[in-house]
């Protein structure tokens, strides 16, 4: 390749999440587990997709136990909550040591929200107790960002591959896909690299070199991580798998999504 060649662009992140977040209730008075993901960065800086399990555990008339697990750079973390609904109790353990207790008087007369911020590893977190239909929710975060719902297993989405050289402009712009695995691409650039290569509006780019891309920063960065002049595979879901999302129209260059401009 010629030394004129300009370097790329770098990506741009500037889209918020479009999923739905994961919500525990105390409503649910059988108990549940559920799953969620959020994206955080590593130890290297690297944005990496975290699985969280969601588990309610009801403890008689009066308390709750709300308990996260998920695994991140090989360390295994657990949370739990322990809310007293009548009593206003408030506990919080990570990884079975009891960190914060809080128990004030106008949680047992009213129904208040709280707000809890705690170390866990490396990372802040933050569990939001907030009222909720005569019951109460409880959301966790993660160094800023809410733990979404997760999307369904995508071992069965039929799916082609695309190879798209990077060579130019990328020129697409994606979005969190709420109903699904992958990243929704709603937006080409006038010149784009992807469209040419056989990616269309409403496609959901399942992976990048086989990796799984289950938000849009890990979309960004994997693809980020790809040389000038080099090749790499997307996986495309299509068909039955776009849920309606083919045929989405196409946006202005000021949309809302992540911006592949390289």
């Amino acid at each position: 390749m010629s030394a004129a060649t300009p370097p790329p662009q770098q990506l741009a992140l500037n889209l918020a999440p479009t999923r739905k977040p994961l919500v525990a209730t105390s409503n649910d008075l059988e108990g549940s587990n559920t799953a969620g993901i959020v994206t955080v960065r590593d130890s290297m800086g690297t944005p990496r997709s975290v699985r969280v399990v969601q588990k309610e555990e009801p403890e008689g008339v009066n308390m709750i136990k709300i308990s996260w697990f998920y695994i991140l750079e090989d360390k295994t973390y657990t949370i739990e909550l322990r809310h007293g609904r009548l009593s206003g109790i408030r506990k919080i353990y990570v990884n079975k040591e009891l960190i914060l207790r809080d128990k004030r008087i106008v949680y047992a007369l009213s129904a208040r929200a709280s707000m809890h911020d705690f170390d866990v590893g490396p990372k802040r977190a933050r569990i939001v107790v907030e009222p909720a239909s005569g019951a109460y929710s409880y959301q966790l975060f993660i160094d800023g960002r809410i733990v979404e719902s997760a999307p369904p297993a995508a071992t069965e989405i039929k799916s082609k591959i695309v190879r798209v050289v990077k060579d130019r402009r990328i020129g697409m712009t994606l979005q969190n896909n709420a109903n699904g695995p992958g990243v929704v691409v709603v937006h080409f650039q006038p010149e784009s690299a992807a469209r040419d290569a056989g990616v269309a509006i409403g496609d959901i780019l399942l992976s990048v070199n086989g990796e799984p891309t289950n938000t849009h920063e890990v979309a960004v960065h994997k693809i980020d991580l790809v040389k000038e002049g080099e090749a790499f595979l997307l996986a495309v879901a299509f068909e039955s798998a776009l849920h309606g999302a083919r045929g989405a129209r196409e946006t202005d260059d000021n949309a809302v999504g992540d911006d592949l401009s390289t």
